[in-house]
């Protein structure tokens, strides 16, 4: 089966309007790469629906039989009659209360947040959504350069803004069994993000964080393999070589491939 980029999904479209800035088309294959190889459908929510040309065009780019979700505060969009698959929730995700009676038990593969791009807005939606969305999920925030405005609340190394919550996951989720002292009081990064973030991408606008599909609940194992060591003998003294480490590689093949 062909599966057609998103450029060509997008120059084909014909619909309600939709409007991106022309390098996420690349960075959207990118992202969705395993999602459409593997062929199977997949649950989306998109925050921020505009004119919803948006939700019509991830229909026809995703594996046929994908449900795509849409959120929006503008009342305006209660106009918009989706085909079958598009459901259009009014109401803003910063809304607990609401998010929790359209969604309910509603766990996603892939979450886009293009919404306010407000950076107290798109930090508190993702701490509320990230731990509901399925595990080996995608979460895809937009438009970050917005998070060097001021009006967005942001600027250039600002405390609070979204671009420097997101870096600072890399140190407190990713890497943080490799910190030398105990940081839990210098951040209040819940511990259900940290422990199932496996990776973060930085691209032009966008961040992507990525979900393991088991927490990862120490650092990783150190292994040898080779019976030959000219140069450092102590590293063969210093870890365990492959064949007596098979429960710890099975353990860290479910953390990242389920």
């Amino acid at each position: 089966m062909t599966i057609k980029t998103y450029l060509e999904v997008y120059k084909e479209h014909i619909g309600f309007v939709s409007h991106k800035w022309i390098h996420y088309f690349f960075i959207y294959d990118r992202i969705f790469k395993r999602f459409l190889e593997k062929g199977e459908p997949i649950k989306m929510l998109e925050i921020g629906v505009q004119n919803g040309g948006s939700l019509e065009i991830w229909k026809k780019y995703l594996p046929q039989g994908s449900i795509i979700h849409g959120i929006d505060i503008d009342e305006k969009c209660m106009q918009l009659n989706f085909s079958e698959n598009i459901f259009f929730h009014l109401g803003s995700a910063t809304d607990c209360n609401f998010m929790e009676k359209a969604f309910g038990d509603i766990q996603f593969d892939v979450i886009i947040d293009d919404g306010s791009h407000i950076c107290k807005d798109v930090i508190q939606t993702f701490e509320y959504l990230f731990p509901k969305m399925k595990n080996g999920g995608s979460y895809i925030a937009e438009d970050m350069h917005a998070s060097y405005w001021k009006e967005y609340g942001g600027d250039i190394n600002a405390q609070g803004s979204s671009i420097e919550f997101f870096k600072k996951l890399i140190d407190y989720g990713i890497n943080r069994n490799y910190i030398g002292y105990d940081f839990s009081d210098k951040h209040s990064y819940d511990s259900k993000i940290l422990r199932y973030i496996s990776q973060i991408s930085f691209f032009d606008s966008i961040c992507l964080i990525e979900k393991f599909y088991e927490p990862k609940e120490t650092h990783f194992a150190n292994i040898i393999t080779g019976e030959i060591a000219l140069v450092n003998k102590e590293v063969t003294e210093a870890h365990i070589t492959i064949n007596d480490r098979q429960n710890e590689i099975d353990k860290t093949k479910k953390i990242f491939c389920g």
